[in-house]
């Protein structure tokens, strides 16, 4: 009878041959003696494990990244790939986390993570299975980098290679990041221009358009049959996820809303023509035109028939136009009948289901539709006047309401500061009379709809209450939003979240961020990043690497360029661009300061969008504080001022 490691043997050595070693093999050496020769299946096994080794030492690396990300949540993710880079060994986590906290500004350098809503609606798609940070930011595999690298190279083959690697380091070797640069680079050069214009000379007008590098338009019927796009293999699973999520899944998605919205519309034409053969058409007492029964509703007093345009074309009009009171019934939130009928007009409403079908049938339908009901329930909550507490962000809003029971709330006077405390209470005995007076003046002029003093303080109080017992944090629950914000500064919320938060601060960090970010580049060798500060064009890194600050193309010992033959070298006595070649200048770089400014305008634009603060002026001197603000521009009311007396004098 055999032993279980007689069976482990034999049933390694049938299934995969890898542990298959039944014995070892002896090769004579160059000194004479004998030495064991390894066998394929050891070579295999090998390879596997350094595999397995890579697949862990990537899985750790980007868990510490997601957990120094979430520790610093308002630091950019390329710090920490840096800094995981730098530190290694098995408390490098520690170190970085000491480091950071100690020589933050060394390391981060004006790379600061912003809240956006963006950043906040990420698909999940884009985000890795179980973590918070997107693909795009986590550490590659080796095979996805040679993967990226083997696919635009093969698609811009008038580049150089280092140009390539220059790129890809610079993008944290993302494929979708960087074609989209390695797209302006070509169109600079002539080599690819040359390249391009043979390329699309030899296709057909057909095959030009199809788009994408790595897309392929095979048909599954034969040649003359339809053609599906596909994406071709790149030779690593996570790539080739990549591009079916960012190229083809969008492709397929809109082939299959246009296909519908074809068939919909054949559909409908048909049954239109078919009714009309049959006299089967109902009259719009509306536009008086002839339609199906299916494109037609009924208003709920007079029964007259609406057909789905003239509802489409008055809610359009009552939403953009100026017939919002003609053409809405405030009191039941409807949309009115549209017949013209004799005397004051038909009563009756057009169903809410009907509308809906109405208005969704048409593109962008549904945004039309969901604002209509925003609108709606804004003004009903107007005309109730139920105290809200709105989303900066989107028209969402809840209903405010705090709700403490009488024996957990206890006010008392304020003894931090006894002094001041004392001065406001005599303020507040000399405001008597005053008081005294404006009471009696409101019970006998009750015409005038003044607020009694005691509503005053009530309403003081319970902000009081609120402040100190409600969460400052506020969700919205939208589906289209869903963003964070803050209840005291109506900002996005991010931890940690410091309210009033010097907005001129926030600008300039991030206009530096972009400013830096257009003139750094990334060696492919070691991926350090650096800046050109004055000098030539040919620019070497620590690690020895050579490389063009102009296009990014590598100028070392095997590249395709020497180190200042790369460079143009031809006499101009007036100066300017070179006429007779065009090789990269080796003093004369592109322009930079255009680059810079450029840079620094698109970031402005793109914080004053998402911050809210489109056309606000004054930001270069900083915002003052709200309360002082409003004093000094004369918007304080009668509120406000019991509000501050009695968040100085009471304390609950």
């Amino acid at each position: 009878m055999s032993s279980p490691a007689d069976f482990i043997r034999k049933l390694r050595t049938e299934n995969t041959g890898v542990f298959a070693t039944p014995h070892r093999s002896i090769s004579l050496s160059r000194s004479g003696g004998l030495k064991p020769s390894r066998t394929p299946g050891t070579d295999a096994y090998i390879n596997m494990a350094k595999e397995m080794s890579r697949e862990d030492d990537l899985a750790e690396l980007n868990a510490s990244l997601e957990m120094l990300a979430t520790v610093f949540p308002n630091i950019q993710y390329e710090v920490f790939r840096e800094m995981l880079g730098i530190f290694s060994g098995n408390s490098r986590l520690q170190i970085i986390t000491e480091q950071l906290l100690d020589h933050k500004d060394h390391y981060v350098k004006g790379r600061w993570r912003l809240p956006s809503q963006e950043n906040n609606q990420r698909s999940a798609s884009a985000l890795e299975k179980g973590s918070s940070i997107a693909l795009v930011d986590t550490f590659r595999s080796e095979s996805y980098k040679k993967a990226a690298r083997r696919a635009l190279c093969l698609e811009f083959k008038g580049l150089s290679r280092s140009t390539i690697d220059a790129v890809l380091a610079e993008r944290n070797h993302s494929y979708t990041l960087c074609r989209p640069t390695l797209q302006i680079i070509a169109a600079r050069s002539w080599r690819s221009n040359i390249t391009a214009f043979l390329s699309r000379w030899r296709k057909s007008a057909s095959d030009a358009s199809r788009g994408h590098f790595m897309l392929e338009w095979v048909s599954k019927q034969g040649p003359t049959g339809p053609v599906e796009p596909t994406t071709k293999e790149s030779g690593d699973l996570e790539l080739d996820q990549e591009l079916y999520t960012t190229i083809l899944a969008p492709l397929i998605s809109a082939a299959r809303k246009k296909q519908y919205t074809e068939d919909w519309l054949l559909a409908l034409n048909i049954h239109a023509k078919e009714a009309g053969d049959v006299g089967a058409l109902f009259e719009c007492e509306c536009c008086f035109s002839d339609t199906t029964f299916e494109q037609i509703s009924a208003c709920t007093d007079g029964g007259h028939f609406i057909c789905f345009r003239c509802l489409r074309n008055a809610v359009n009009e009552a939403l953009f136009g100026q017939s919002w009171s003609q053409n809405i019934d405030h009191d039941r939130g409807q949309v009115r009948c549209l017949a013209p009928t004799a005397g004051e007009g038909c009563l009756g409403c057009v169903p809410e289901s009907a509308v809906q079908r109405a208005v969704c049938q048409e593109k962008g339908g549904k945004e039309v539709w969901d604002k209509l009901e925003s609108r709606i329930a804004e003004q009903n909550f107007l005309k109730a006047q139920i105290p809200l507490v709105p989303c900066p962000f989107c028209p969402y809003a809840e209903y405010d309401e705090l709700y403490l029971p009488p024996s957990t709330v206890h006010f008392g006077l304020s003894t931090s500061k006894p002094f001041r405390t004392f001065i406001l209470l005599l303020l507040l005995l000399d405001l008597v009379p005053f008081l005294l007076l404006y009471s009696l003046f409101c019970r006998c002029a009750s015409s005038f709809q003044l607020r009694r003093p005691c509503a005053f303080f009530h309403t003081s109080l319970s902000r009081l209450t609120r402040r100190k017992h409600l969460s400052r944090r506020f969700r919205c629950q939208s589906p289209t939003c869903g963003v964070a914000s803050c209840l005291s500064c109506s900002k996005a919320w991010h931890d940690p979240h410091i309210c009033h938060e010097s907005a001129t601060l926030s600008l300039r960090k991030t206009i530096e961020a972009a400013r830096t970010a257009a003139v750094k580049r990334t060696c492919p060798r070691c991926g350090l990043g650096f800046i050109k500060e004055s000098g030539c064009n040919k620019l070497t890194c620590v690690c020895g690497y050579v490389m063009c600050y102009i296009c990014r193309q590598g100028l070392g010992r095997g590249e395709e360029s020497g180190r200042y033959e790369h460079f143009c070298q031809h006499f101009r006595a007036t100066g300017g661009k070179c006429v007779v070649c065009d090789k990269c200048d080796l003093y004369l770089g592109e322009d930079e300061a255009g680059a810079i400014t450029r840079a620094g305008q698109l970031a402005e634009k793109e914080w004053r969008e998402r911050e809210g603060m489109v056309g606000v002026e004054g930001l270069g001197s900083g915002l003052q504080d709200g309360g002082l603000a409003r004093w000094r521009q004369g918007q304080w009311t009668l509120q406000d001022v019991v509000d501050c007396f009695v968040a100085e004098l009471v304390t609950c």
